[in-house]
């Protein structure tokens, strides 16, 4: 992964791929407001009795069969496994484990304190995704990069913050756990920045949610056992909410976040990403007929400033690298 790549000035090269640019970010930014649903599509499923762990569980299964189901069936193109390099398959399954582990420390964290006190770590991630591309020589922080940083976090204290109340309670497990969630996720948008491009998104989604199942099913077997199909189960209204986490948001919006970090890089996208809470705190005002607060209100500007700082042009932050050339579809 590591490696120093020569830096490439700005060129007419640049200029050729303002569409491909353009369509990364409306990707990224389109899953990040698809993902921002989950919370209150969640809340719906454990009010119908759903455990977290077999909704994540399910929400992968479906995620992961829709996407198999068009890779299999052609309509989606695909490599062969065995035909990437070592490398090619070891970060391939590193993004696999991340994603998966993920999800499973995030279900954990929620259990051991406050879920507002949990998400104001783990959306540290974008940090992480930048220390992360500066130290494999991937990108380069520059003063703009480091503003939208900067800016992004002062959002996010806005937007969670003002949910921490006195009630609001850390453990020393939930603080490690909800750290290890934001680096699992750090590393994995910058593990699919270029990991394993040859890998089509299609493909390469169906297999992290495949990888999701394993993990989230097996929390859900070892915490719920044969509990695991409780009264929910016939419950229109669980079916509905776990349908709508599995395509809205799972398979469709995972599917851009990889398509959008090849385009973009991991740093600008993590930021674009962003917006998840901010969509989910606006959908759960309205689900719940709740006021704005003024902060949020100010959070979810200073976020929408780092995004806008971010994507423009700064040709000195990025370190090109070769494009792979694509395999034959099998």
């Amino acid at each position: 992964m590591a490696g120093n790549r020569e830096h490439t000035p700005t060129s007419a090269a640049d200029d050729d791929r303002s569409p491909e640019i353009g369509r990364g970010v409306l990707k990224v930014f389109t899953a990040a407001a698809a993902l921002g649903t989950l919370g209150p599509v969640s809340g719906l499923a454990y009010q119908a009795g759903v455990a977290p762990a077999t909704f994540s569980a399910l929400r992968a299964l479906i995620g992961a069969s829709i996407l198999g189901t068009l890779v299999v069936t052609g309509r989606q193109p695909s490599v062969r496994l065995s035909s990437l390099a070592p490398r090619e398959r070891a970060l391939l399954g590193l993004a696999v484990a991340v994603n998966g582990v993920m999800n499973l420390v995030l279900f954990f964290a929620f259990g051991a304190m406050s879920i507002a006190l949990v998400m104001v770590i783990f959306y540290t991630y974008p940090a992480w995704v930048a220390v992360g591309s500066v130290a494999l020589r991937r990108e380069r922080l520059t003063r703009p990069r480091g503003v939208a940083l900067g800016c992004s976090g002062l959002g996010l204290a806005l937007v969670l913050g003002s949910q921490l109340g006195p009630e609001t309670h850390a453990t020393a497990v939930g603080l490690v756990l909800a750290f290890v969630a934001a680096i699992c996720h750090a590393i994995y948008l910058v593990v699919v920045r270029d990991g394993f491009n040859r890998v089509p998104p299609v493909q390469a989604t169906s297999l992290v949610l495949a990888g999701g199942l394993v993990v989230s099913g097996s929390a859900a077997l070892l915490v719920s056992g044969t509990g695991v199909a409780g009264p929910w189960i016939a419950s229109p209204a669980a079916w509905a909410a776990i349908l709508c986490a599995g395509t809205v948001g799972a398979a469709i919006p995972k599917v851009w976040v990889i398509s959008g970090v090849r385009a973009i890089g991991s740093t600008r996208a993590a930021v674009l990403m962003l917006m998840e809470p901010v969509v989910a705190v606006v959908v759960a005002a309205a689900v719940l007929g709740q006021m704005l607060t003024l902060l949020e209100l100010l959070g979810g500007a200073a976020i929408l400033a780092a995004v806008v700082v971010i994507q423009r042009p700064d040709p000195a932050a990025d370190i090109r690298r070769p494009a792979p050339a694509m395999a034959a579809a099998s």
